[in-house]
């Protein structure tokens, strides 16, 4: 049967949608990959800042913890009109630091003094035992300091007693800052006068000045701090040790390149540390850098990724969805360029149905039967699927009653010893007490036997550790019970009710006026709309957001907090807006986990209250959003259906 010309089938008129599925498929498959990547590097680069934050809090952390170190030692030398070399040994070796503090040097004591003292200097130090004892480098200056004591007493501190830090202009500056200010300040990049084998790494020192004033108190002026200066408390860090050690404690130190440099420029003659790959590849346009602000001098980081980063897990399905996309495009392509011949075939064959109608009721039925096999197929599938999600919903349930069990078990084991640990701090407390009593009833008998390590063991060291221990129970006691509030949260039945949700809310605003009123911050509840849900979480929702706006709200301008709502459909949404001190959008995701916090933590709290409510807003079937930057307030959305089925039991 001829079938016309072949020519015309083929006619570019003809492959246009073809073309088109063509084009679509290309470019949805480009959009789901650019999406999907899109998404992998976003997740990377949280995972990279998450890392880069976790490096500075440690090098934050270390400095901090060292600092308070010096602080203890200042502390000691002010107490005592005349501290032996002994006496200081004696102190720093109480204080563990090899064994506590890893990346410290030591900690010594700098004497300051006139040009016509160096002598008598010299001569008391020789005479308290170090016999070499010499102030260097020698030659007249306006004025001298020497390192008179050092510890631990090793090698490398030993080759640093007599050395005038005061003579070299890095170390020069940092001490007169610390003077002048009375704050402890870090000095540049210097090569440490410890430094006498081959391995030479560069350093660093801090500073924390003290003057002859009663109890060490800082003077009011500049000009009478520098008459009053007797001399510096310092710690040397060689920066290889210090930094080395800091990070070994986090594990998979390969992923990222640290370097360190002195100053707000990097360079290579301002790198103070840079750390070792391990012979990972550091990856090109991977950088982050970071300022940080060091014992009053600055830092700049800059962290490199390395071929050694773990990606994210959703990275290995880009080349599966470029492939898989491509693939059915091309399919789709033959079948619309299939589809396309057969209508241009009809076209030519039209005249030909007069010859056809015999077998078209046939053909007819045949499509008939295709289609019913096709409809019958799609059928099973979705009977199918539906029982799938059945499946997939009831183990999801069992597994979350399973997580609510489990936290309850641990939050109830973990209270026991804790409770053990409360009563045994109590007897301490009462055992101290009694030290104490007989040791002062010692005193008054034998005045003689007076032991300042006893003393200071009684009255310092013991009631520091009392307080640290009451401190950390106490604070491990709030998290067992919030805990505890999530899990008896998350079997709870809800009971939905009316509720004049304005009501509800300007009743939370009076039980926070007395807060309100400290704050100088008003209230505003707007209209808001009804709703049938569970009272019980409604209310838990709004009074934590209306105490967080509260609580962070800025100082120096009067606080404004508004609660507002609309109905759209079968939807209420609250907005709680205040114009307080706003959350970095780094922060939004953050701050919605369990036990995370975002800004700085000069308010009291456990990183419970914005999990607690996502976990509430999600079981009332509603969700939660979060619009803030730093400086300008933050406006929680929370959107609730407007009706809540009742239920056995909810989930978390």
């Amino acid at each position: 049967m001829a079938l016309g010309d072949g020519k015309s089938v083929w006619k570019w008129s003809r492959i246009g949608l073809p073309l088109l599925v063509l084009a679509a498929g290309l470019l949805c498959t480009a959009l789901a990959v650019f999406q999907l990547k899109s998404q992998v590097e976003r997740a990377e680069a949280e995972r990279l800042e998450t890392l880069v934050t976790e490096r500075l809090d440690i090098i934050n952390d270390r400095v901090d913890t060292y600092v308070a170190l010096l602080r203890s030692a200042a502390g000691f030398m002010s107490a005592s009109t005349s501290v032996t070399a002994d006496e200081f040994a004696a102190y720093v070796e109480r204080l563990r630091l090899r064994e506590l503090y890893s990346g410290v040097q030591g900690i010594g004591y700098a004497r300051a003094f006139r040009p016509e003292q160096r002598d008598a200097v010299a001569r008391e130090m020789r005479e308290r035992g170090v016999p070499n004892f010499t102030v260097r480098p020698d030659g007249p200056r306006d004025f001298y300091s020497s390192i008179v004591f050092l510890e631990p007493d090793d090698e490398r501190n030993q080759a640093a007693l007599g050395f005038d830090m005061f003579s070299e202009p890095v170390r020069r500056a940092a001490m007169e800052r610390a003077r002048d200010t009375g704050l402890r300040t870090a000095s540049g990049k210097v090569v440490l006068a410890q430094e006498i084998d081959r391995d030479k790494q560069f350093g660093f020192l801090i500073y924390l000045p003290l003057y002859s004033t009663p109890l060490g108190r800082i003077p009011p002026t500049v000009e009478e701090r520098r008459r009053a200066l007797t001399g510096w408390v310092y710690s040397p860090f060689r920066a290889g040790d210090l930094f080395e050690r800091a990070f070994a404690q986090r594990g998979r130190t390969g992923e990222l390149r640290v370097s360190v440099y002195d100053g707000a420029t990097p360079s290579e003659d301002a790198l103070l540390y840079r750390s070792s790959t391990g012979g990972a590849q550091v990856e090109a346009g991977r950088t982050v850098r970071r300022a940080l602000n060091v014992a009053e001098h600055r830092w700049t980081l800059v962290f490199e990724r390395t071929d050694e980063f773990v990606p994210d897990s959703n990275r290995r399905l880009l080349p599966l969805i470029a492939g898989g996309g491509i693939v059915t495009t091309l399919l789709l392509f033959g079948a619309a360029l299939g589809q396309t011949r057969a209508t241009a075939m009809a076209e030519d064959t039209r005249e030909q149905l007069r010859e056809m109608n015999a077998s078209l009721e046939q053909r007819v039925e045949e499509r008939t039967a295709q289609l019913e096999s096709a409809r019958s197929a799609l059928e099973t599938l979705n009977r199918n699927l539906e029982t799938i999600v059945d499946v997939r919903t009831s183990d999801l349930k069992l597994a979350n009653e399973e997580i609510q069990r489990f936290a309850y078990i641990v939050s109830h084991d973990l209270r026991s010893p804790l409770v053990n640990v409360m009563g045994f701090t109590s007897e301490l407390q009462v055992a101290r007490e009694t030290i104490s009593k007989f040791y002062e009833e010692v005193m008054q008998k034998l005045p003689d036997a007076a032991n300042r390590d006893v003393q200071n063991a009684i009255e310092v060291e013991l009631p520091e550790a009392i307080d640290f221990i009451r401190s950390s129970t106490s604070k491990m006691d709030r998290l067992i019970n919030a805990i505890l509030r999530l899990s008896r949260e998350g079997g709870r039945v809800l009971t939905p009710e009316p509720i004049r949700l304005k009501d509800m809310l300007e009743a939370t605003g009076r039980t926070l006026a007395h807060q309100l009123q400290d704050a100088e911050a008003t209230l505003e509840v707007e209209n808001v709309p009804d709703l049938v849900s569970d009272r019980l979480a409604v209310e838990q929702i709004f009074t934590n957001l209306l105490e967080n706006a509260v609580k962070y709200l800025a100082p120096g301008r009067p606080g404004r907090i508004r609660v507002r709502g609309w109905k759209e459909g079968s939807t209420v949404f609250i907005d709680v807006e205040d114009n307080g001190r706003g959350i970095d959008p780094k922060d939004h995701a953050r701050v919605f986990d369990l036990f995370r916090r975002a800004g700085a933590q000069d308010r009291p709290g456990e990183g419970i209250g914005l999990a607690h409510v996502r976990a509430l807003v999600r079981r009332l079937g509603g969700s939660i959003t979060l619009n803030s930057s730093l400086g300008e307030g933050a406006t929680f959305r929370v959107s609730l259906p407007d009706t809540i089925a009742s239920a056995a039991k909810g989930e978390v």
